[in-house]
């Protein structure tokens, strides 16, 4: 299991449980995951989740604007959003992505929502999905907005403030951790993502 806000854990028997407690190898210094964001993309990021309806798995991205986020953060969170909203789920065939004409080879891995278990709100990313966030991280500029829209269609629950803190702590420990934990999934290459309550966000391999 890895804490992206800077340890390296063992893998939990079960992905429900608790984090250990003892890092076995340490990636980098902890810190403070939500100064990786600036005040204003924090405020936008609470907008654009405001402007989406996750039961519909819809995004009105004409409330977003009017609300006064920047249309460029507009679009990279849309785009995203769209994206991986769209993605087949295991077992189902190949299809072409929403608004493009790039073609997705069936998912492997769960996806959506498990539950939350005390410490914070888990979230199983499939294979594409894995790859969408690995893109957005790194997108130009941090990709927080192209971040946030694959966790909110990929089904993280947490409230607008969990999610500000997920996407300031994938910033903040890079691309390379997230592909530690779809490595360690070895035939799946998916991830359960963690947001915890506390801050930040810990990912391991299905």
């Amino acid at each position: 299991m890895i804490a992206l806000t800077g340890s390296l854990f063992s893998a939990p028997a079960s992905a429900a449980e608790m984090p250990p407690q003892t890092p076995s190898v340490s990636l980098a210094t902890a810190v403070d995951s939500e100064n990786s964001l600036s005040s204003e993309q924090k405020d936008a990021i609470y907008l654009l989740t405001s402007a989406t309806d996750r039961e519909a798995r819809t995004f009105d991205s004409d409330e977003a604007v009017a609300a006064g986020v920047d249309e460029q953060a507009v679009a990279e969170y849309a785009a995203a959003f769209q994206n991986t909203a769209g993605l087949p789920s295991e077992g189902q065939d190949s299809r072409v992505m929403p608004g493009s004409t790039t073609t997705v080879a069936a998912c492997t891995g769960k996806r959506g929502y498990t539950g939350f278990y005390g410490w914070g709100w888990q979230t199983a990313l499939n294979s594409c999905e894995t790859n969408l966030l690995i893109g957005a991280m790194g997108a130009g500029g941090g990709g927080a907005y192209a971040i946030s829209g694959v966790l909110v269609a990929a089904g993280v629950p947490a409230p607008a403030a969990a999610v500000t803190a997920a996407v300031g702590g994938l910033i903040t420990a890079g691309v390379g951790v997230v592909s530690v934990c779809k490595a360690a999934s070895y035939t799946k290459n998916a991830i359960y993502l963690d947001a915890f309550v506390t801050g930040g966000v810990g990912c391991w391999g299905q």
